[in-house]
């Protein structure tokens, strides 16, 4: 477990992109952004480095500054309210590739799982589950974070998931570097996600 929660601390370091948060860590060093350097022609070109260069990875002292952010860290991602699809966007639906709902159907199959057994390793109220396998409700993000780890679904799935619904992975919350990392290491073990969970104060997801 401790090699497991080091490994996501590195991952943590090298995505996490909340800069205003970092920047106000005690002992925090500013890193210089702004450079020049002499090109071919001669001449001096100043240029500024891209915002990464302010990622903890950089830190001499990124271990003490990790463990002060993670005390400040709280799960403000809050969305247990779930959207109904307009008949007009229905309607469209029905014709449309890219209804959420369609590509639902179509990654449980190529998972080899149906909706029924997803919705199972849900807490979610089953009318709402069945809605969202209908077209009715759009999935919250949360939802789609809970869905990919409880049913196995993958990080390109997810990232398809994601698009077809309109969000995408941002990293300057806390959970979604956390559920990037477990997806991407292929992380399903629930005592494991449990654990990394705890470690980074994420809550307000949907697993059973």
């Amino acid at each position: 477990m401790f090699d497991f929660i080091t490994d996501l601390d590195a991952y943590f370091c090298e995505k996490y992109a909340n800069y205003d948060k970092l920047c106000v860590l005690p002992g925090y060093r500013m890193p210089k952004m702004q450079t020049s350097e002499v090109r071919e022609d001669g001449r001096t070109y100043a240029y500024t480095l891209p915002a990464n260069t302010m990622r903890l990875a950089n830190q001499e002292d990124k271990a003490e500054l990790l463990k002060e952010l993670k005390k400040r860290m709280s799960d403000k991602t809050f969305s247990f309210s779930f959207r109904t699809v307009g008949i007009f966007t229905r309607i469209k639906n029905v014709f449309s590739k890219y209804a959420p709902h369609k590509w639902l159907k179509d990654i449980f199959a190529k998972c080899g799982t149906t909706s029924e057994e997803a919705g199972a390793l849900l807490s979610i109220d089953k009318t709402i589950w069945k809605g969202i396998c209908k077209g009715k409700y759009l999935p919250t993000k949360n939802l789609l974070f809970s869905l990919a780890l409880t049913s196995q679904i993958g990080v390109d799935y997810t990232k398809d998931l994601f698009a077809v619904c309109g969000y995408e992975f941002d990293f300057t919350f806390e959970k979604d570097v956390v559920v990037s990392y477990l997806l991407e290491q292929k992380v399903y073990n629930r005592p494991m996600i449990d654990a990394a969970l705890a470690e980074y104060k994420v809550t307000n997801l949907f697993l059973a």
